[in-house]
């Protein structure tokens, strides 16, 4: 089968970015004309206020609703590869039985590399062109871009390991760069997150970038330092995860909200950074998480807890109460999010990070370091997400059993949210072993090769320094 090229001309690079401003300025609700001065190109028009410039990047953030929500997203997509859903219809679906070949329909890097990562550099090239912005607006747009691009990164490094670094929306380069290593990645992700944790403001901000803004959807300093300590933990920067944690979890801006069935408001004091919903959606919802994981009017859910992750709350987890819901006798639906269609307007965004991530993240880190018991320790940040969730004490005490026990609460409070089940399995080397078991009970084979996806049919025509580097046990489609 062939597949068409579309080559990224400057002509299109145009069209994209002004389409980018637009899709910013309107918030997704409808495109509007935007006539170009001739004498002017269109990085010099977008980047030339700090409103249009604003727009430009609000437009990055509006295409990824595309990619990070719904049914391929960065929630769904993890929680089907591993042993979270359970799904409605389990006949056919290749994701959920581990089932991926190179034809195979689902792709994160196609959207990712063309789509935002091209909106994210073209703001970072825009801001540093431009003339006339404000030196504060370039400072707070740049490092919004970076964050967001060191976040698309981390999530291409999950799927696909090594990945290209495309650092500039220039086409003649893009489309001869090789793949990275990852550790080289991880280092552009943590100098990108440096830089947006020295440039973004402590607030969060309006679009005028002065204003305090009422929701959390525009990255700031606190996302940075939470990414930070993310990707920290994922190298085994123990020292270094639990400063940058700590950042989080002593500023007064951030608290876990005690009432279970609030976390997930769009007002969360818990929320470190979200995502708006698309409210062009025909049905109005609050996210495309609950969409498809409540039930609807004539209509079952797409996604059920797996019966394993459900068995895993110990007694009295009040997670297990507010967090799950009985459709019927056997299946649980996912009820973390709380209204799934019909919403006028949206109560809830979808979470990327939260400082309960930040608790987790800074006890295993205290428990690598050796710092186990006590004040200032791994049981002691443990507790506090027990505690919440009505549940005593850890009664863990040895490193050995701190590491478990937190990998186990990880399982339980960040279920279905952001990948997180995936990539703790893939990172403390546990990925092999649980696939083998899980796999055959949704109706696939495991192999070895299967923790990477992957690269997409028609990438090795694009950039043809890939050919040739096809992750293993997959074929190269022109």
């Amino acid at each position: 089968m062939k597949y068409k090229q579309y080559p990224i001309t400057k002509y299109w690079q145009a069209f994209s970015l002004l389409l980018l401003c637009c899709l910013g300025i309107t918030g997704c609700k409808k495109l509007i004309e935007v006539d170009l001065p001739i004498d002017r190109n269109p990085s010099e028009t977008v980047f030339a206020t700090t409103s249009t410039a604003v727009s430009a990047m609000t437009g990055v953030y509006v295409n990824m609703i595309s990619e990070f929500c719904g049914p391929a997203g960065v929630s769904i997509a993890p929680a089907l590869l591993c042993d979270e859903f359970k799904l409605k219809n389990e006949q056919g679906d290749r994701l959920y039985a581990n089932n991926i070949d190179t034809d195979h329909s689902w792709d994160t890097w196609r959207p990712i590399y063309r789509t935002h990562m091209f909106g994210v550099n073209s703001v970072i090239e825009g801001v540093r062109k431009s003339t006339s912005l404000p030196a504060r607006a370039k400072a707070i747009l740049e490092g919004e871009a970076r964050f967001t691009r060191a976040f698309l990164y981390l999530h291409l490094l999950s799927f696909y390991g090594d990945v290209p670094l495309a650092l500039s929306t220039d086409f003649n380069v893009n489309s001869k760069l090789p793949r990275t290593a990852v550790d080289k990645v991880y280092d552009q992700i943590e100098e990108d997150l440096r830089f947006a944790q020295q440039n973004l403001d402590n607030r969060y901000l309006a679009k005028d970038l002065f204003t305090n803004a009422a929701t959390r959807l525009r990255p700031n300093k606190g996302a940075a330092n939470a990414l930070l300590a993310r990707v920290y933990l994922y190298r085994q920067k123990w020292a270094e995860a639990e400063a940058a944690a700590s950042l989080l979890i002593n500023d007064p801006q951030y608290e876990l909200v005690n009432n279970l069935d609030a976390i997930f408001l769009k007002e969360s004091h818990e929320a470190i950074w979200q995502i708006q919903t698309n409210q062009l959606e025909p049905d109005g919802v609050n996210t495309l998480e609950a969409r498809y994981m409540l039930p609807r009017p004539g209509e079952d859910p797409r996604y059920y807890v797996s019966e394993d992750l459900y068995q895993s709350f110990e007694p009295g987890d009040q997670r297990r109460v507010h967090w799950t819901m009985d459709f019927t006798a056997t299946k649980k639906c996912f009820y973390k999010y709380k209204q799934g269609f019909g919403v006028q307007e949206s109560k809830e965004y979808l979470i990327l990070m939260r400082l309960a991530e930040q608790f987790l993240i800074r006890a295993e880190a205290r428990a690598q370091l050796g710092k186990l018991t006590g004040p200032g320790s791994a049981a002691e940040d443990l507790n506090r997400i027990r505690l919440r969730a009505g549940l005593g004490n850890t009664p863990a005490s040895t490193k050995e059993e701190l590491i478990d026990a937190i990998l186990r609460e990880r399982r339980i409070e960040l279920s279905s949210e952001c990948g997180h089940r995936w990539l703790d399995l893939k990172r403390t080397g546990r990925l092999q072993a649980r696939m083998r078991i899980v796999t055959p009970l949704k109706g696939g084979v495991w192999l070895p090769y299967k923790e990477l996806m992957p690269i997409p049919p028609g990438e090795f025509t694009y950039n043809p320094s890939l050919r040739g580097h096809q992750n293993p046990g997959y074929y190269e489609v022109p």
